[in-house]
């Protein structure tokens, strides 16, 4: 087989819809010549025996005829032998045996005729009877036993011959057949296969993969309409890969191509507005009610563009409105207040529900140089960034001081992702003292732990700087699982080596408190470093606490049932409610060092400190005053039964080491 005909070949073989219809018209070819061969087989051995039948009545009947014109017996012994005849037998028409030779059989029942009948011989199954009424010699009946051995052979060679001639018909007209079939139905079926395949790969170009015919038939009728299926298809993935289905507007993608186009030419002036509280407005009313908020502002800011401006929805709580040109700064920040006020008016959420949209407003402009749209969507977003946790800014321009900050934040997370690893994290204890009458009791009722950060190269870096930082990328979680180690671990080795210490007060995270192996954690690094629970009270924030009140209060009863102390921390600046601090049943109160800083300077703020204490009292807990750093404030808090106080007026945070010489040893001697 050539080359060429391998090729034109190699699409049937390939087609597993060809075989499975070769296959099938060959198998009812098959079938309907093999239906015939049966019959056929069967009229063959019927004329065979007939033939012999026959054979027999003519060596026999001129006998006869003979013995009739001379009066003298049939001579039938010398037949014997001749075309296999074994026996003859002359029955008179009553049934009497007349004459009989060889291996005579027996008189067939029922009529005959003068023609030779061939009989089955029950006696002798490889021979054959034939019996006649013999028109020789009338009123008498022949009866022959033939040799009927030769029948089968010469059957099997005519089954194999039918056999034969019915494969090649088959093959014949299968062939023919799948021919026509390729040539009609097979060859388009491929064809469109491989262009919905194809099609199918590359959606955004499927016309290109159009099937041509000159078909005027039904085939020809389905071809034109997949190529119809398949403009639509090109032109709805096309519309899919550049629009937002639920708003309709361009998508992130059509709005990164459109900045490419305008950057690249007069420049283009970016606004990126976000949507506050869309997670919260979703889970309240309802992913439907959400959508339709979506869809509203969409509108609405449709309405603040002007002609050649585009309007996208990047996703979820996401739009943006570019506008071609540079604006000036005045007119950017009009435009800005402009969309905040149009957004914010009140919306329907629908069964009575309404909201009043909070926005916020990132602005990216590409200057005189061309930028790239993702890059350009990337400065909208860190400028976006800027204005989340404040009330005042509701929009933002991108700068250049911005970027460096953004390149300096990514550089320290790096460097605090490997700050574990590297062993770079120290420990310092500040003293906390109870207030006396006159004065402060020593030893220190407690100290708390404050992780410190010494970088090989920064130096120092102040916590004000890393723990947000870990608190936003989820590096809080195991910083806050290596301080609960530590300070289990510092427990556990004051407690071996025999010390009075203080109880440490570990600070936890929003994230840290929030979890729900808290529990286990805490009790499995008690249990790791043979520390006493008693040892150790963690200090909890005000707003981590109030964020899922009920929540906390079960996780707060659970850390007192384990042993160890709990504090409520920087107490006054949360949404303080008092029926929550009764259901938290805590060990202690501190009194946030804002509102310790303006002690005599602010009336309100002593109000606020008298207030916390007589609380804190009324609720049976200790107070704790942090950041006294004056004479002042001491006896401010100690007029007002302040039960302890910690701050730089009585100790500086120093590393354990130290902290042991100034007071653990101290108290063992004494």
């Amino acid at each position: 087989m050539n080359a060429r005909t391998r090729e034109f070949l190699r699409p049937f073989f390939s087609c597993r819809l060809c075989w499975r219809i070769t296959l099938s018209v060959f198998a009812l070819i098959l079938v309907a010549e093999a239906a015939i061969l049966v019959p056929s087989s069967r009229q063959f051995e019927r004329n065979e025996r007939k033939l012999l039948a026959d054979q027999a009545q003519l060596l026999v009947e001129p006998a006869l005829a003979r013995a009739q014109a001379t009066g003298a017996s049939p001579a039938l012994e010398a037949l014997l032998g001749a075309y296999g005849l074994r026996g003859i037998a002359l029955y008179a028409s009553g049934g009497a045996e007349l004459v009989a030779v060889g291996d005579a059989p027996p008189p067939p029942a029922g009529t005959l005729d003068m023609h030779a009948r061939a009989l089955p011989d029950a006696e002798r199954p490889a021979s054959l009877l034939a019996a006649w009424d013999s028109p020789s010699m009338p009123g008498t009946r022949v009866v022959v036993r033939g040799d009927a051995a030769g029948i089968e052979p010469r059957l099997r060679a005519f089954q194999w011959r039918i056999a034969g001639l019915v494969l090649i018909i088959v093959l014949v007209v299968t062939a023919g057949t799948m021919l026509v079939v390729d040539a009609t139905v097979l060859r388009a079926v491929l064809r469109l296969r491989s262009s919905s395949q194809r099609a199918g790969a590359d959606p955004l170009a499927a016309e290109k993969y159009r099937v041509r015919t000159r078909r005027r038939d039904e085939m020809g009728e389905l071809i034109e309409a997949h190529n119809a299926m398949l403009d639509r298809v090109s032109a709805s993935a096309r519309y899919l890969a550049h629009h937002d289905p639920l708003t309709g507007l361009p998508n992130r993608a059509a709005l990164a191509a459109h900045l490419d186009r305008e950057s690249g030419s007069r420049g283009v002036t970016l606004l990126l507005v976000n949507l506050v509280g869309f997670r919260a407005i979703n889970a309240g009313y309802g992913t439907e009610a959400g959508d339709g908020l979506v869809r509203g502002l969409a509108s609405r800011l449709q309405a603040q563009a002007a002609p050649g401006d585009m309007v996208a929805h990047l996703g979820a709580d996401r739009l943006a409105l570019a506008r071609g040109g540079v604006l000036p700064a005045e007119q950017a920040s009009a435009l800005a207040e402009r969309i905040i006020r149009a957004l914010a008016q009140p919306f329907n959420l629908g069964h009575g529900a309404s909201v009043s949209p909070a926005v916020r407003v990132g602005i990216a402009q590409s200057e005189r140089e061309a930028r790239e749209g993702q890059a350009l969507l990337a400065q909208a977003d860190l400028a976006l960034s800027r204005t989340y946790g404040t009330e005042d800014v509701k929009f933002q321009f991108f700068s250049s001081a911005l970027a460096a900050e953004a390149r300096e934040r990514q550089s320290l997370t790096r460097d605090l992702e490997r700050a574990l690893e590297r062993n770079e994290f120290w420990f310092a204890l500040q003293p906390r003292f109870r207030l006396a009458t006159d004065a402060v009791e020593t030893p220190p009722a407690g100290a708390e732990l404050l992780l410190r950060w010494r970088h090989p190269v920064r130096g120092e870096v102040s916590p004000a700087q890393f723990i947000p930082l870990a608190e936003s990328n989820g590096l809080i979680l195991p910083i806050g699982a290596y301080v609960l180690a530590s300070a289990c671990a510092l427990a556990g080795d004051w407690r071996r080596r025999g010390m009075r210490a203080p109880r440490l007060a570990v600070n936890l995270s929003a994230q840290q408190f929030a979890r729900p192996e808290l529990l286990r954690e805490i009790e499995a690094a008690l249990a790791r470093a043979a520390a006493s629970a008693d040892a150790l009270e963690f200090e909890v924030t005000e707003t981590a606490a109030m964020r899922d009140a009920a929540r906390a209060a079960a996780t707060i009863a659970g850390m007192r049932a384990l042993g160890v102390h709990v504090s409520i921390d920087d107490f006054g600046t949360g949404h303080s409610s008092l029926n929550y601090l009764r259901r938290f049943a805590v060990d202690a109160i501190k009194i946030d060092k804002s509102f310790v800083d303006d002690i005599g300077r602010d009336g309100h703020a002593d109000a606020i400190c008298d207030a916390i204490v007589h609380l804190g009292h009324s609720l049976g807990t200790r107070v704790v005053a942090e950041g006294v750093e004056n004479e002042m404030q001491a006896r401010f808090l100690r007029a007002r039964g302040c039960d302890e106080v910690q701050g730089y007026l009585y100790g500086h945070p120093v590393p354990a080491a130290e902290f042991e010489r100034l007071h653990l040893r101290e108290s063992v001697a004494a």
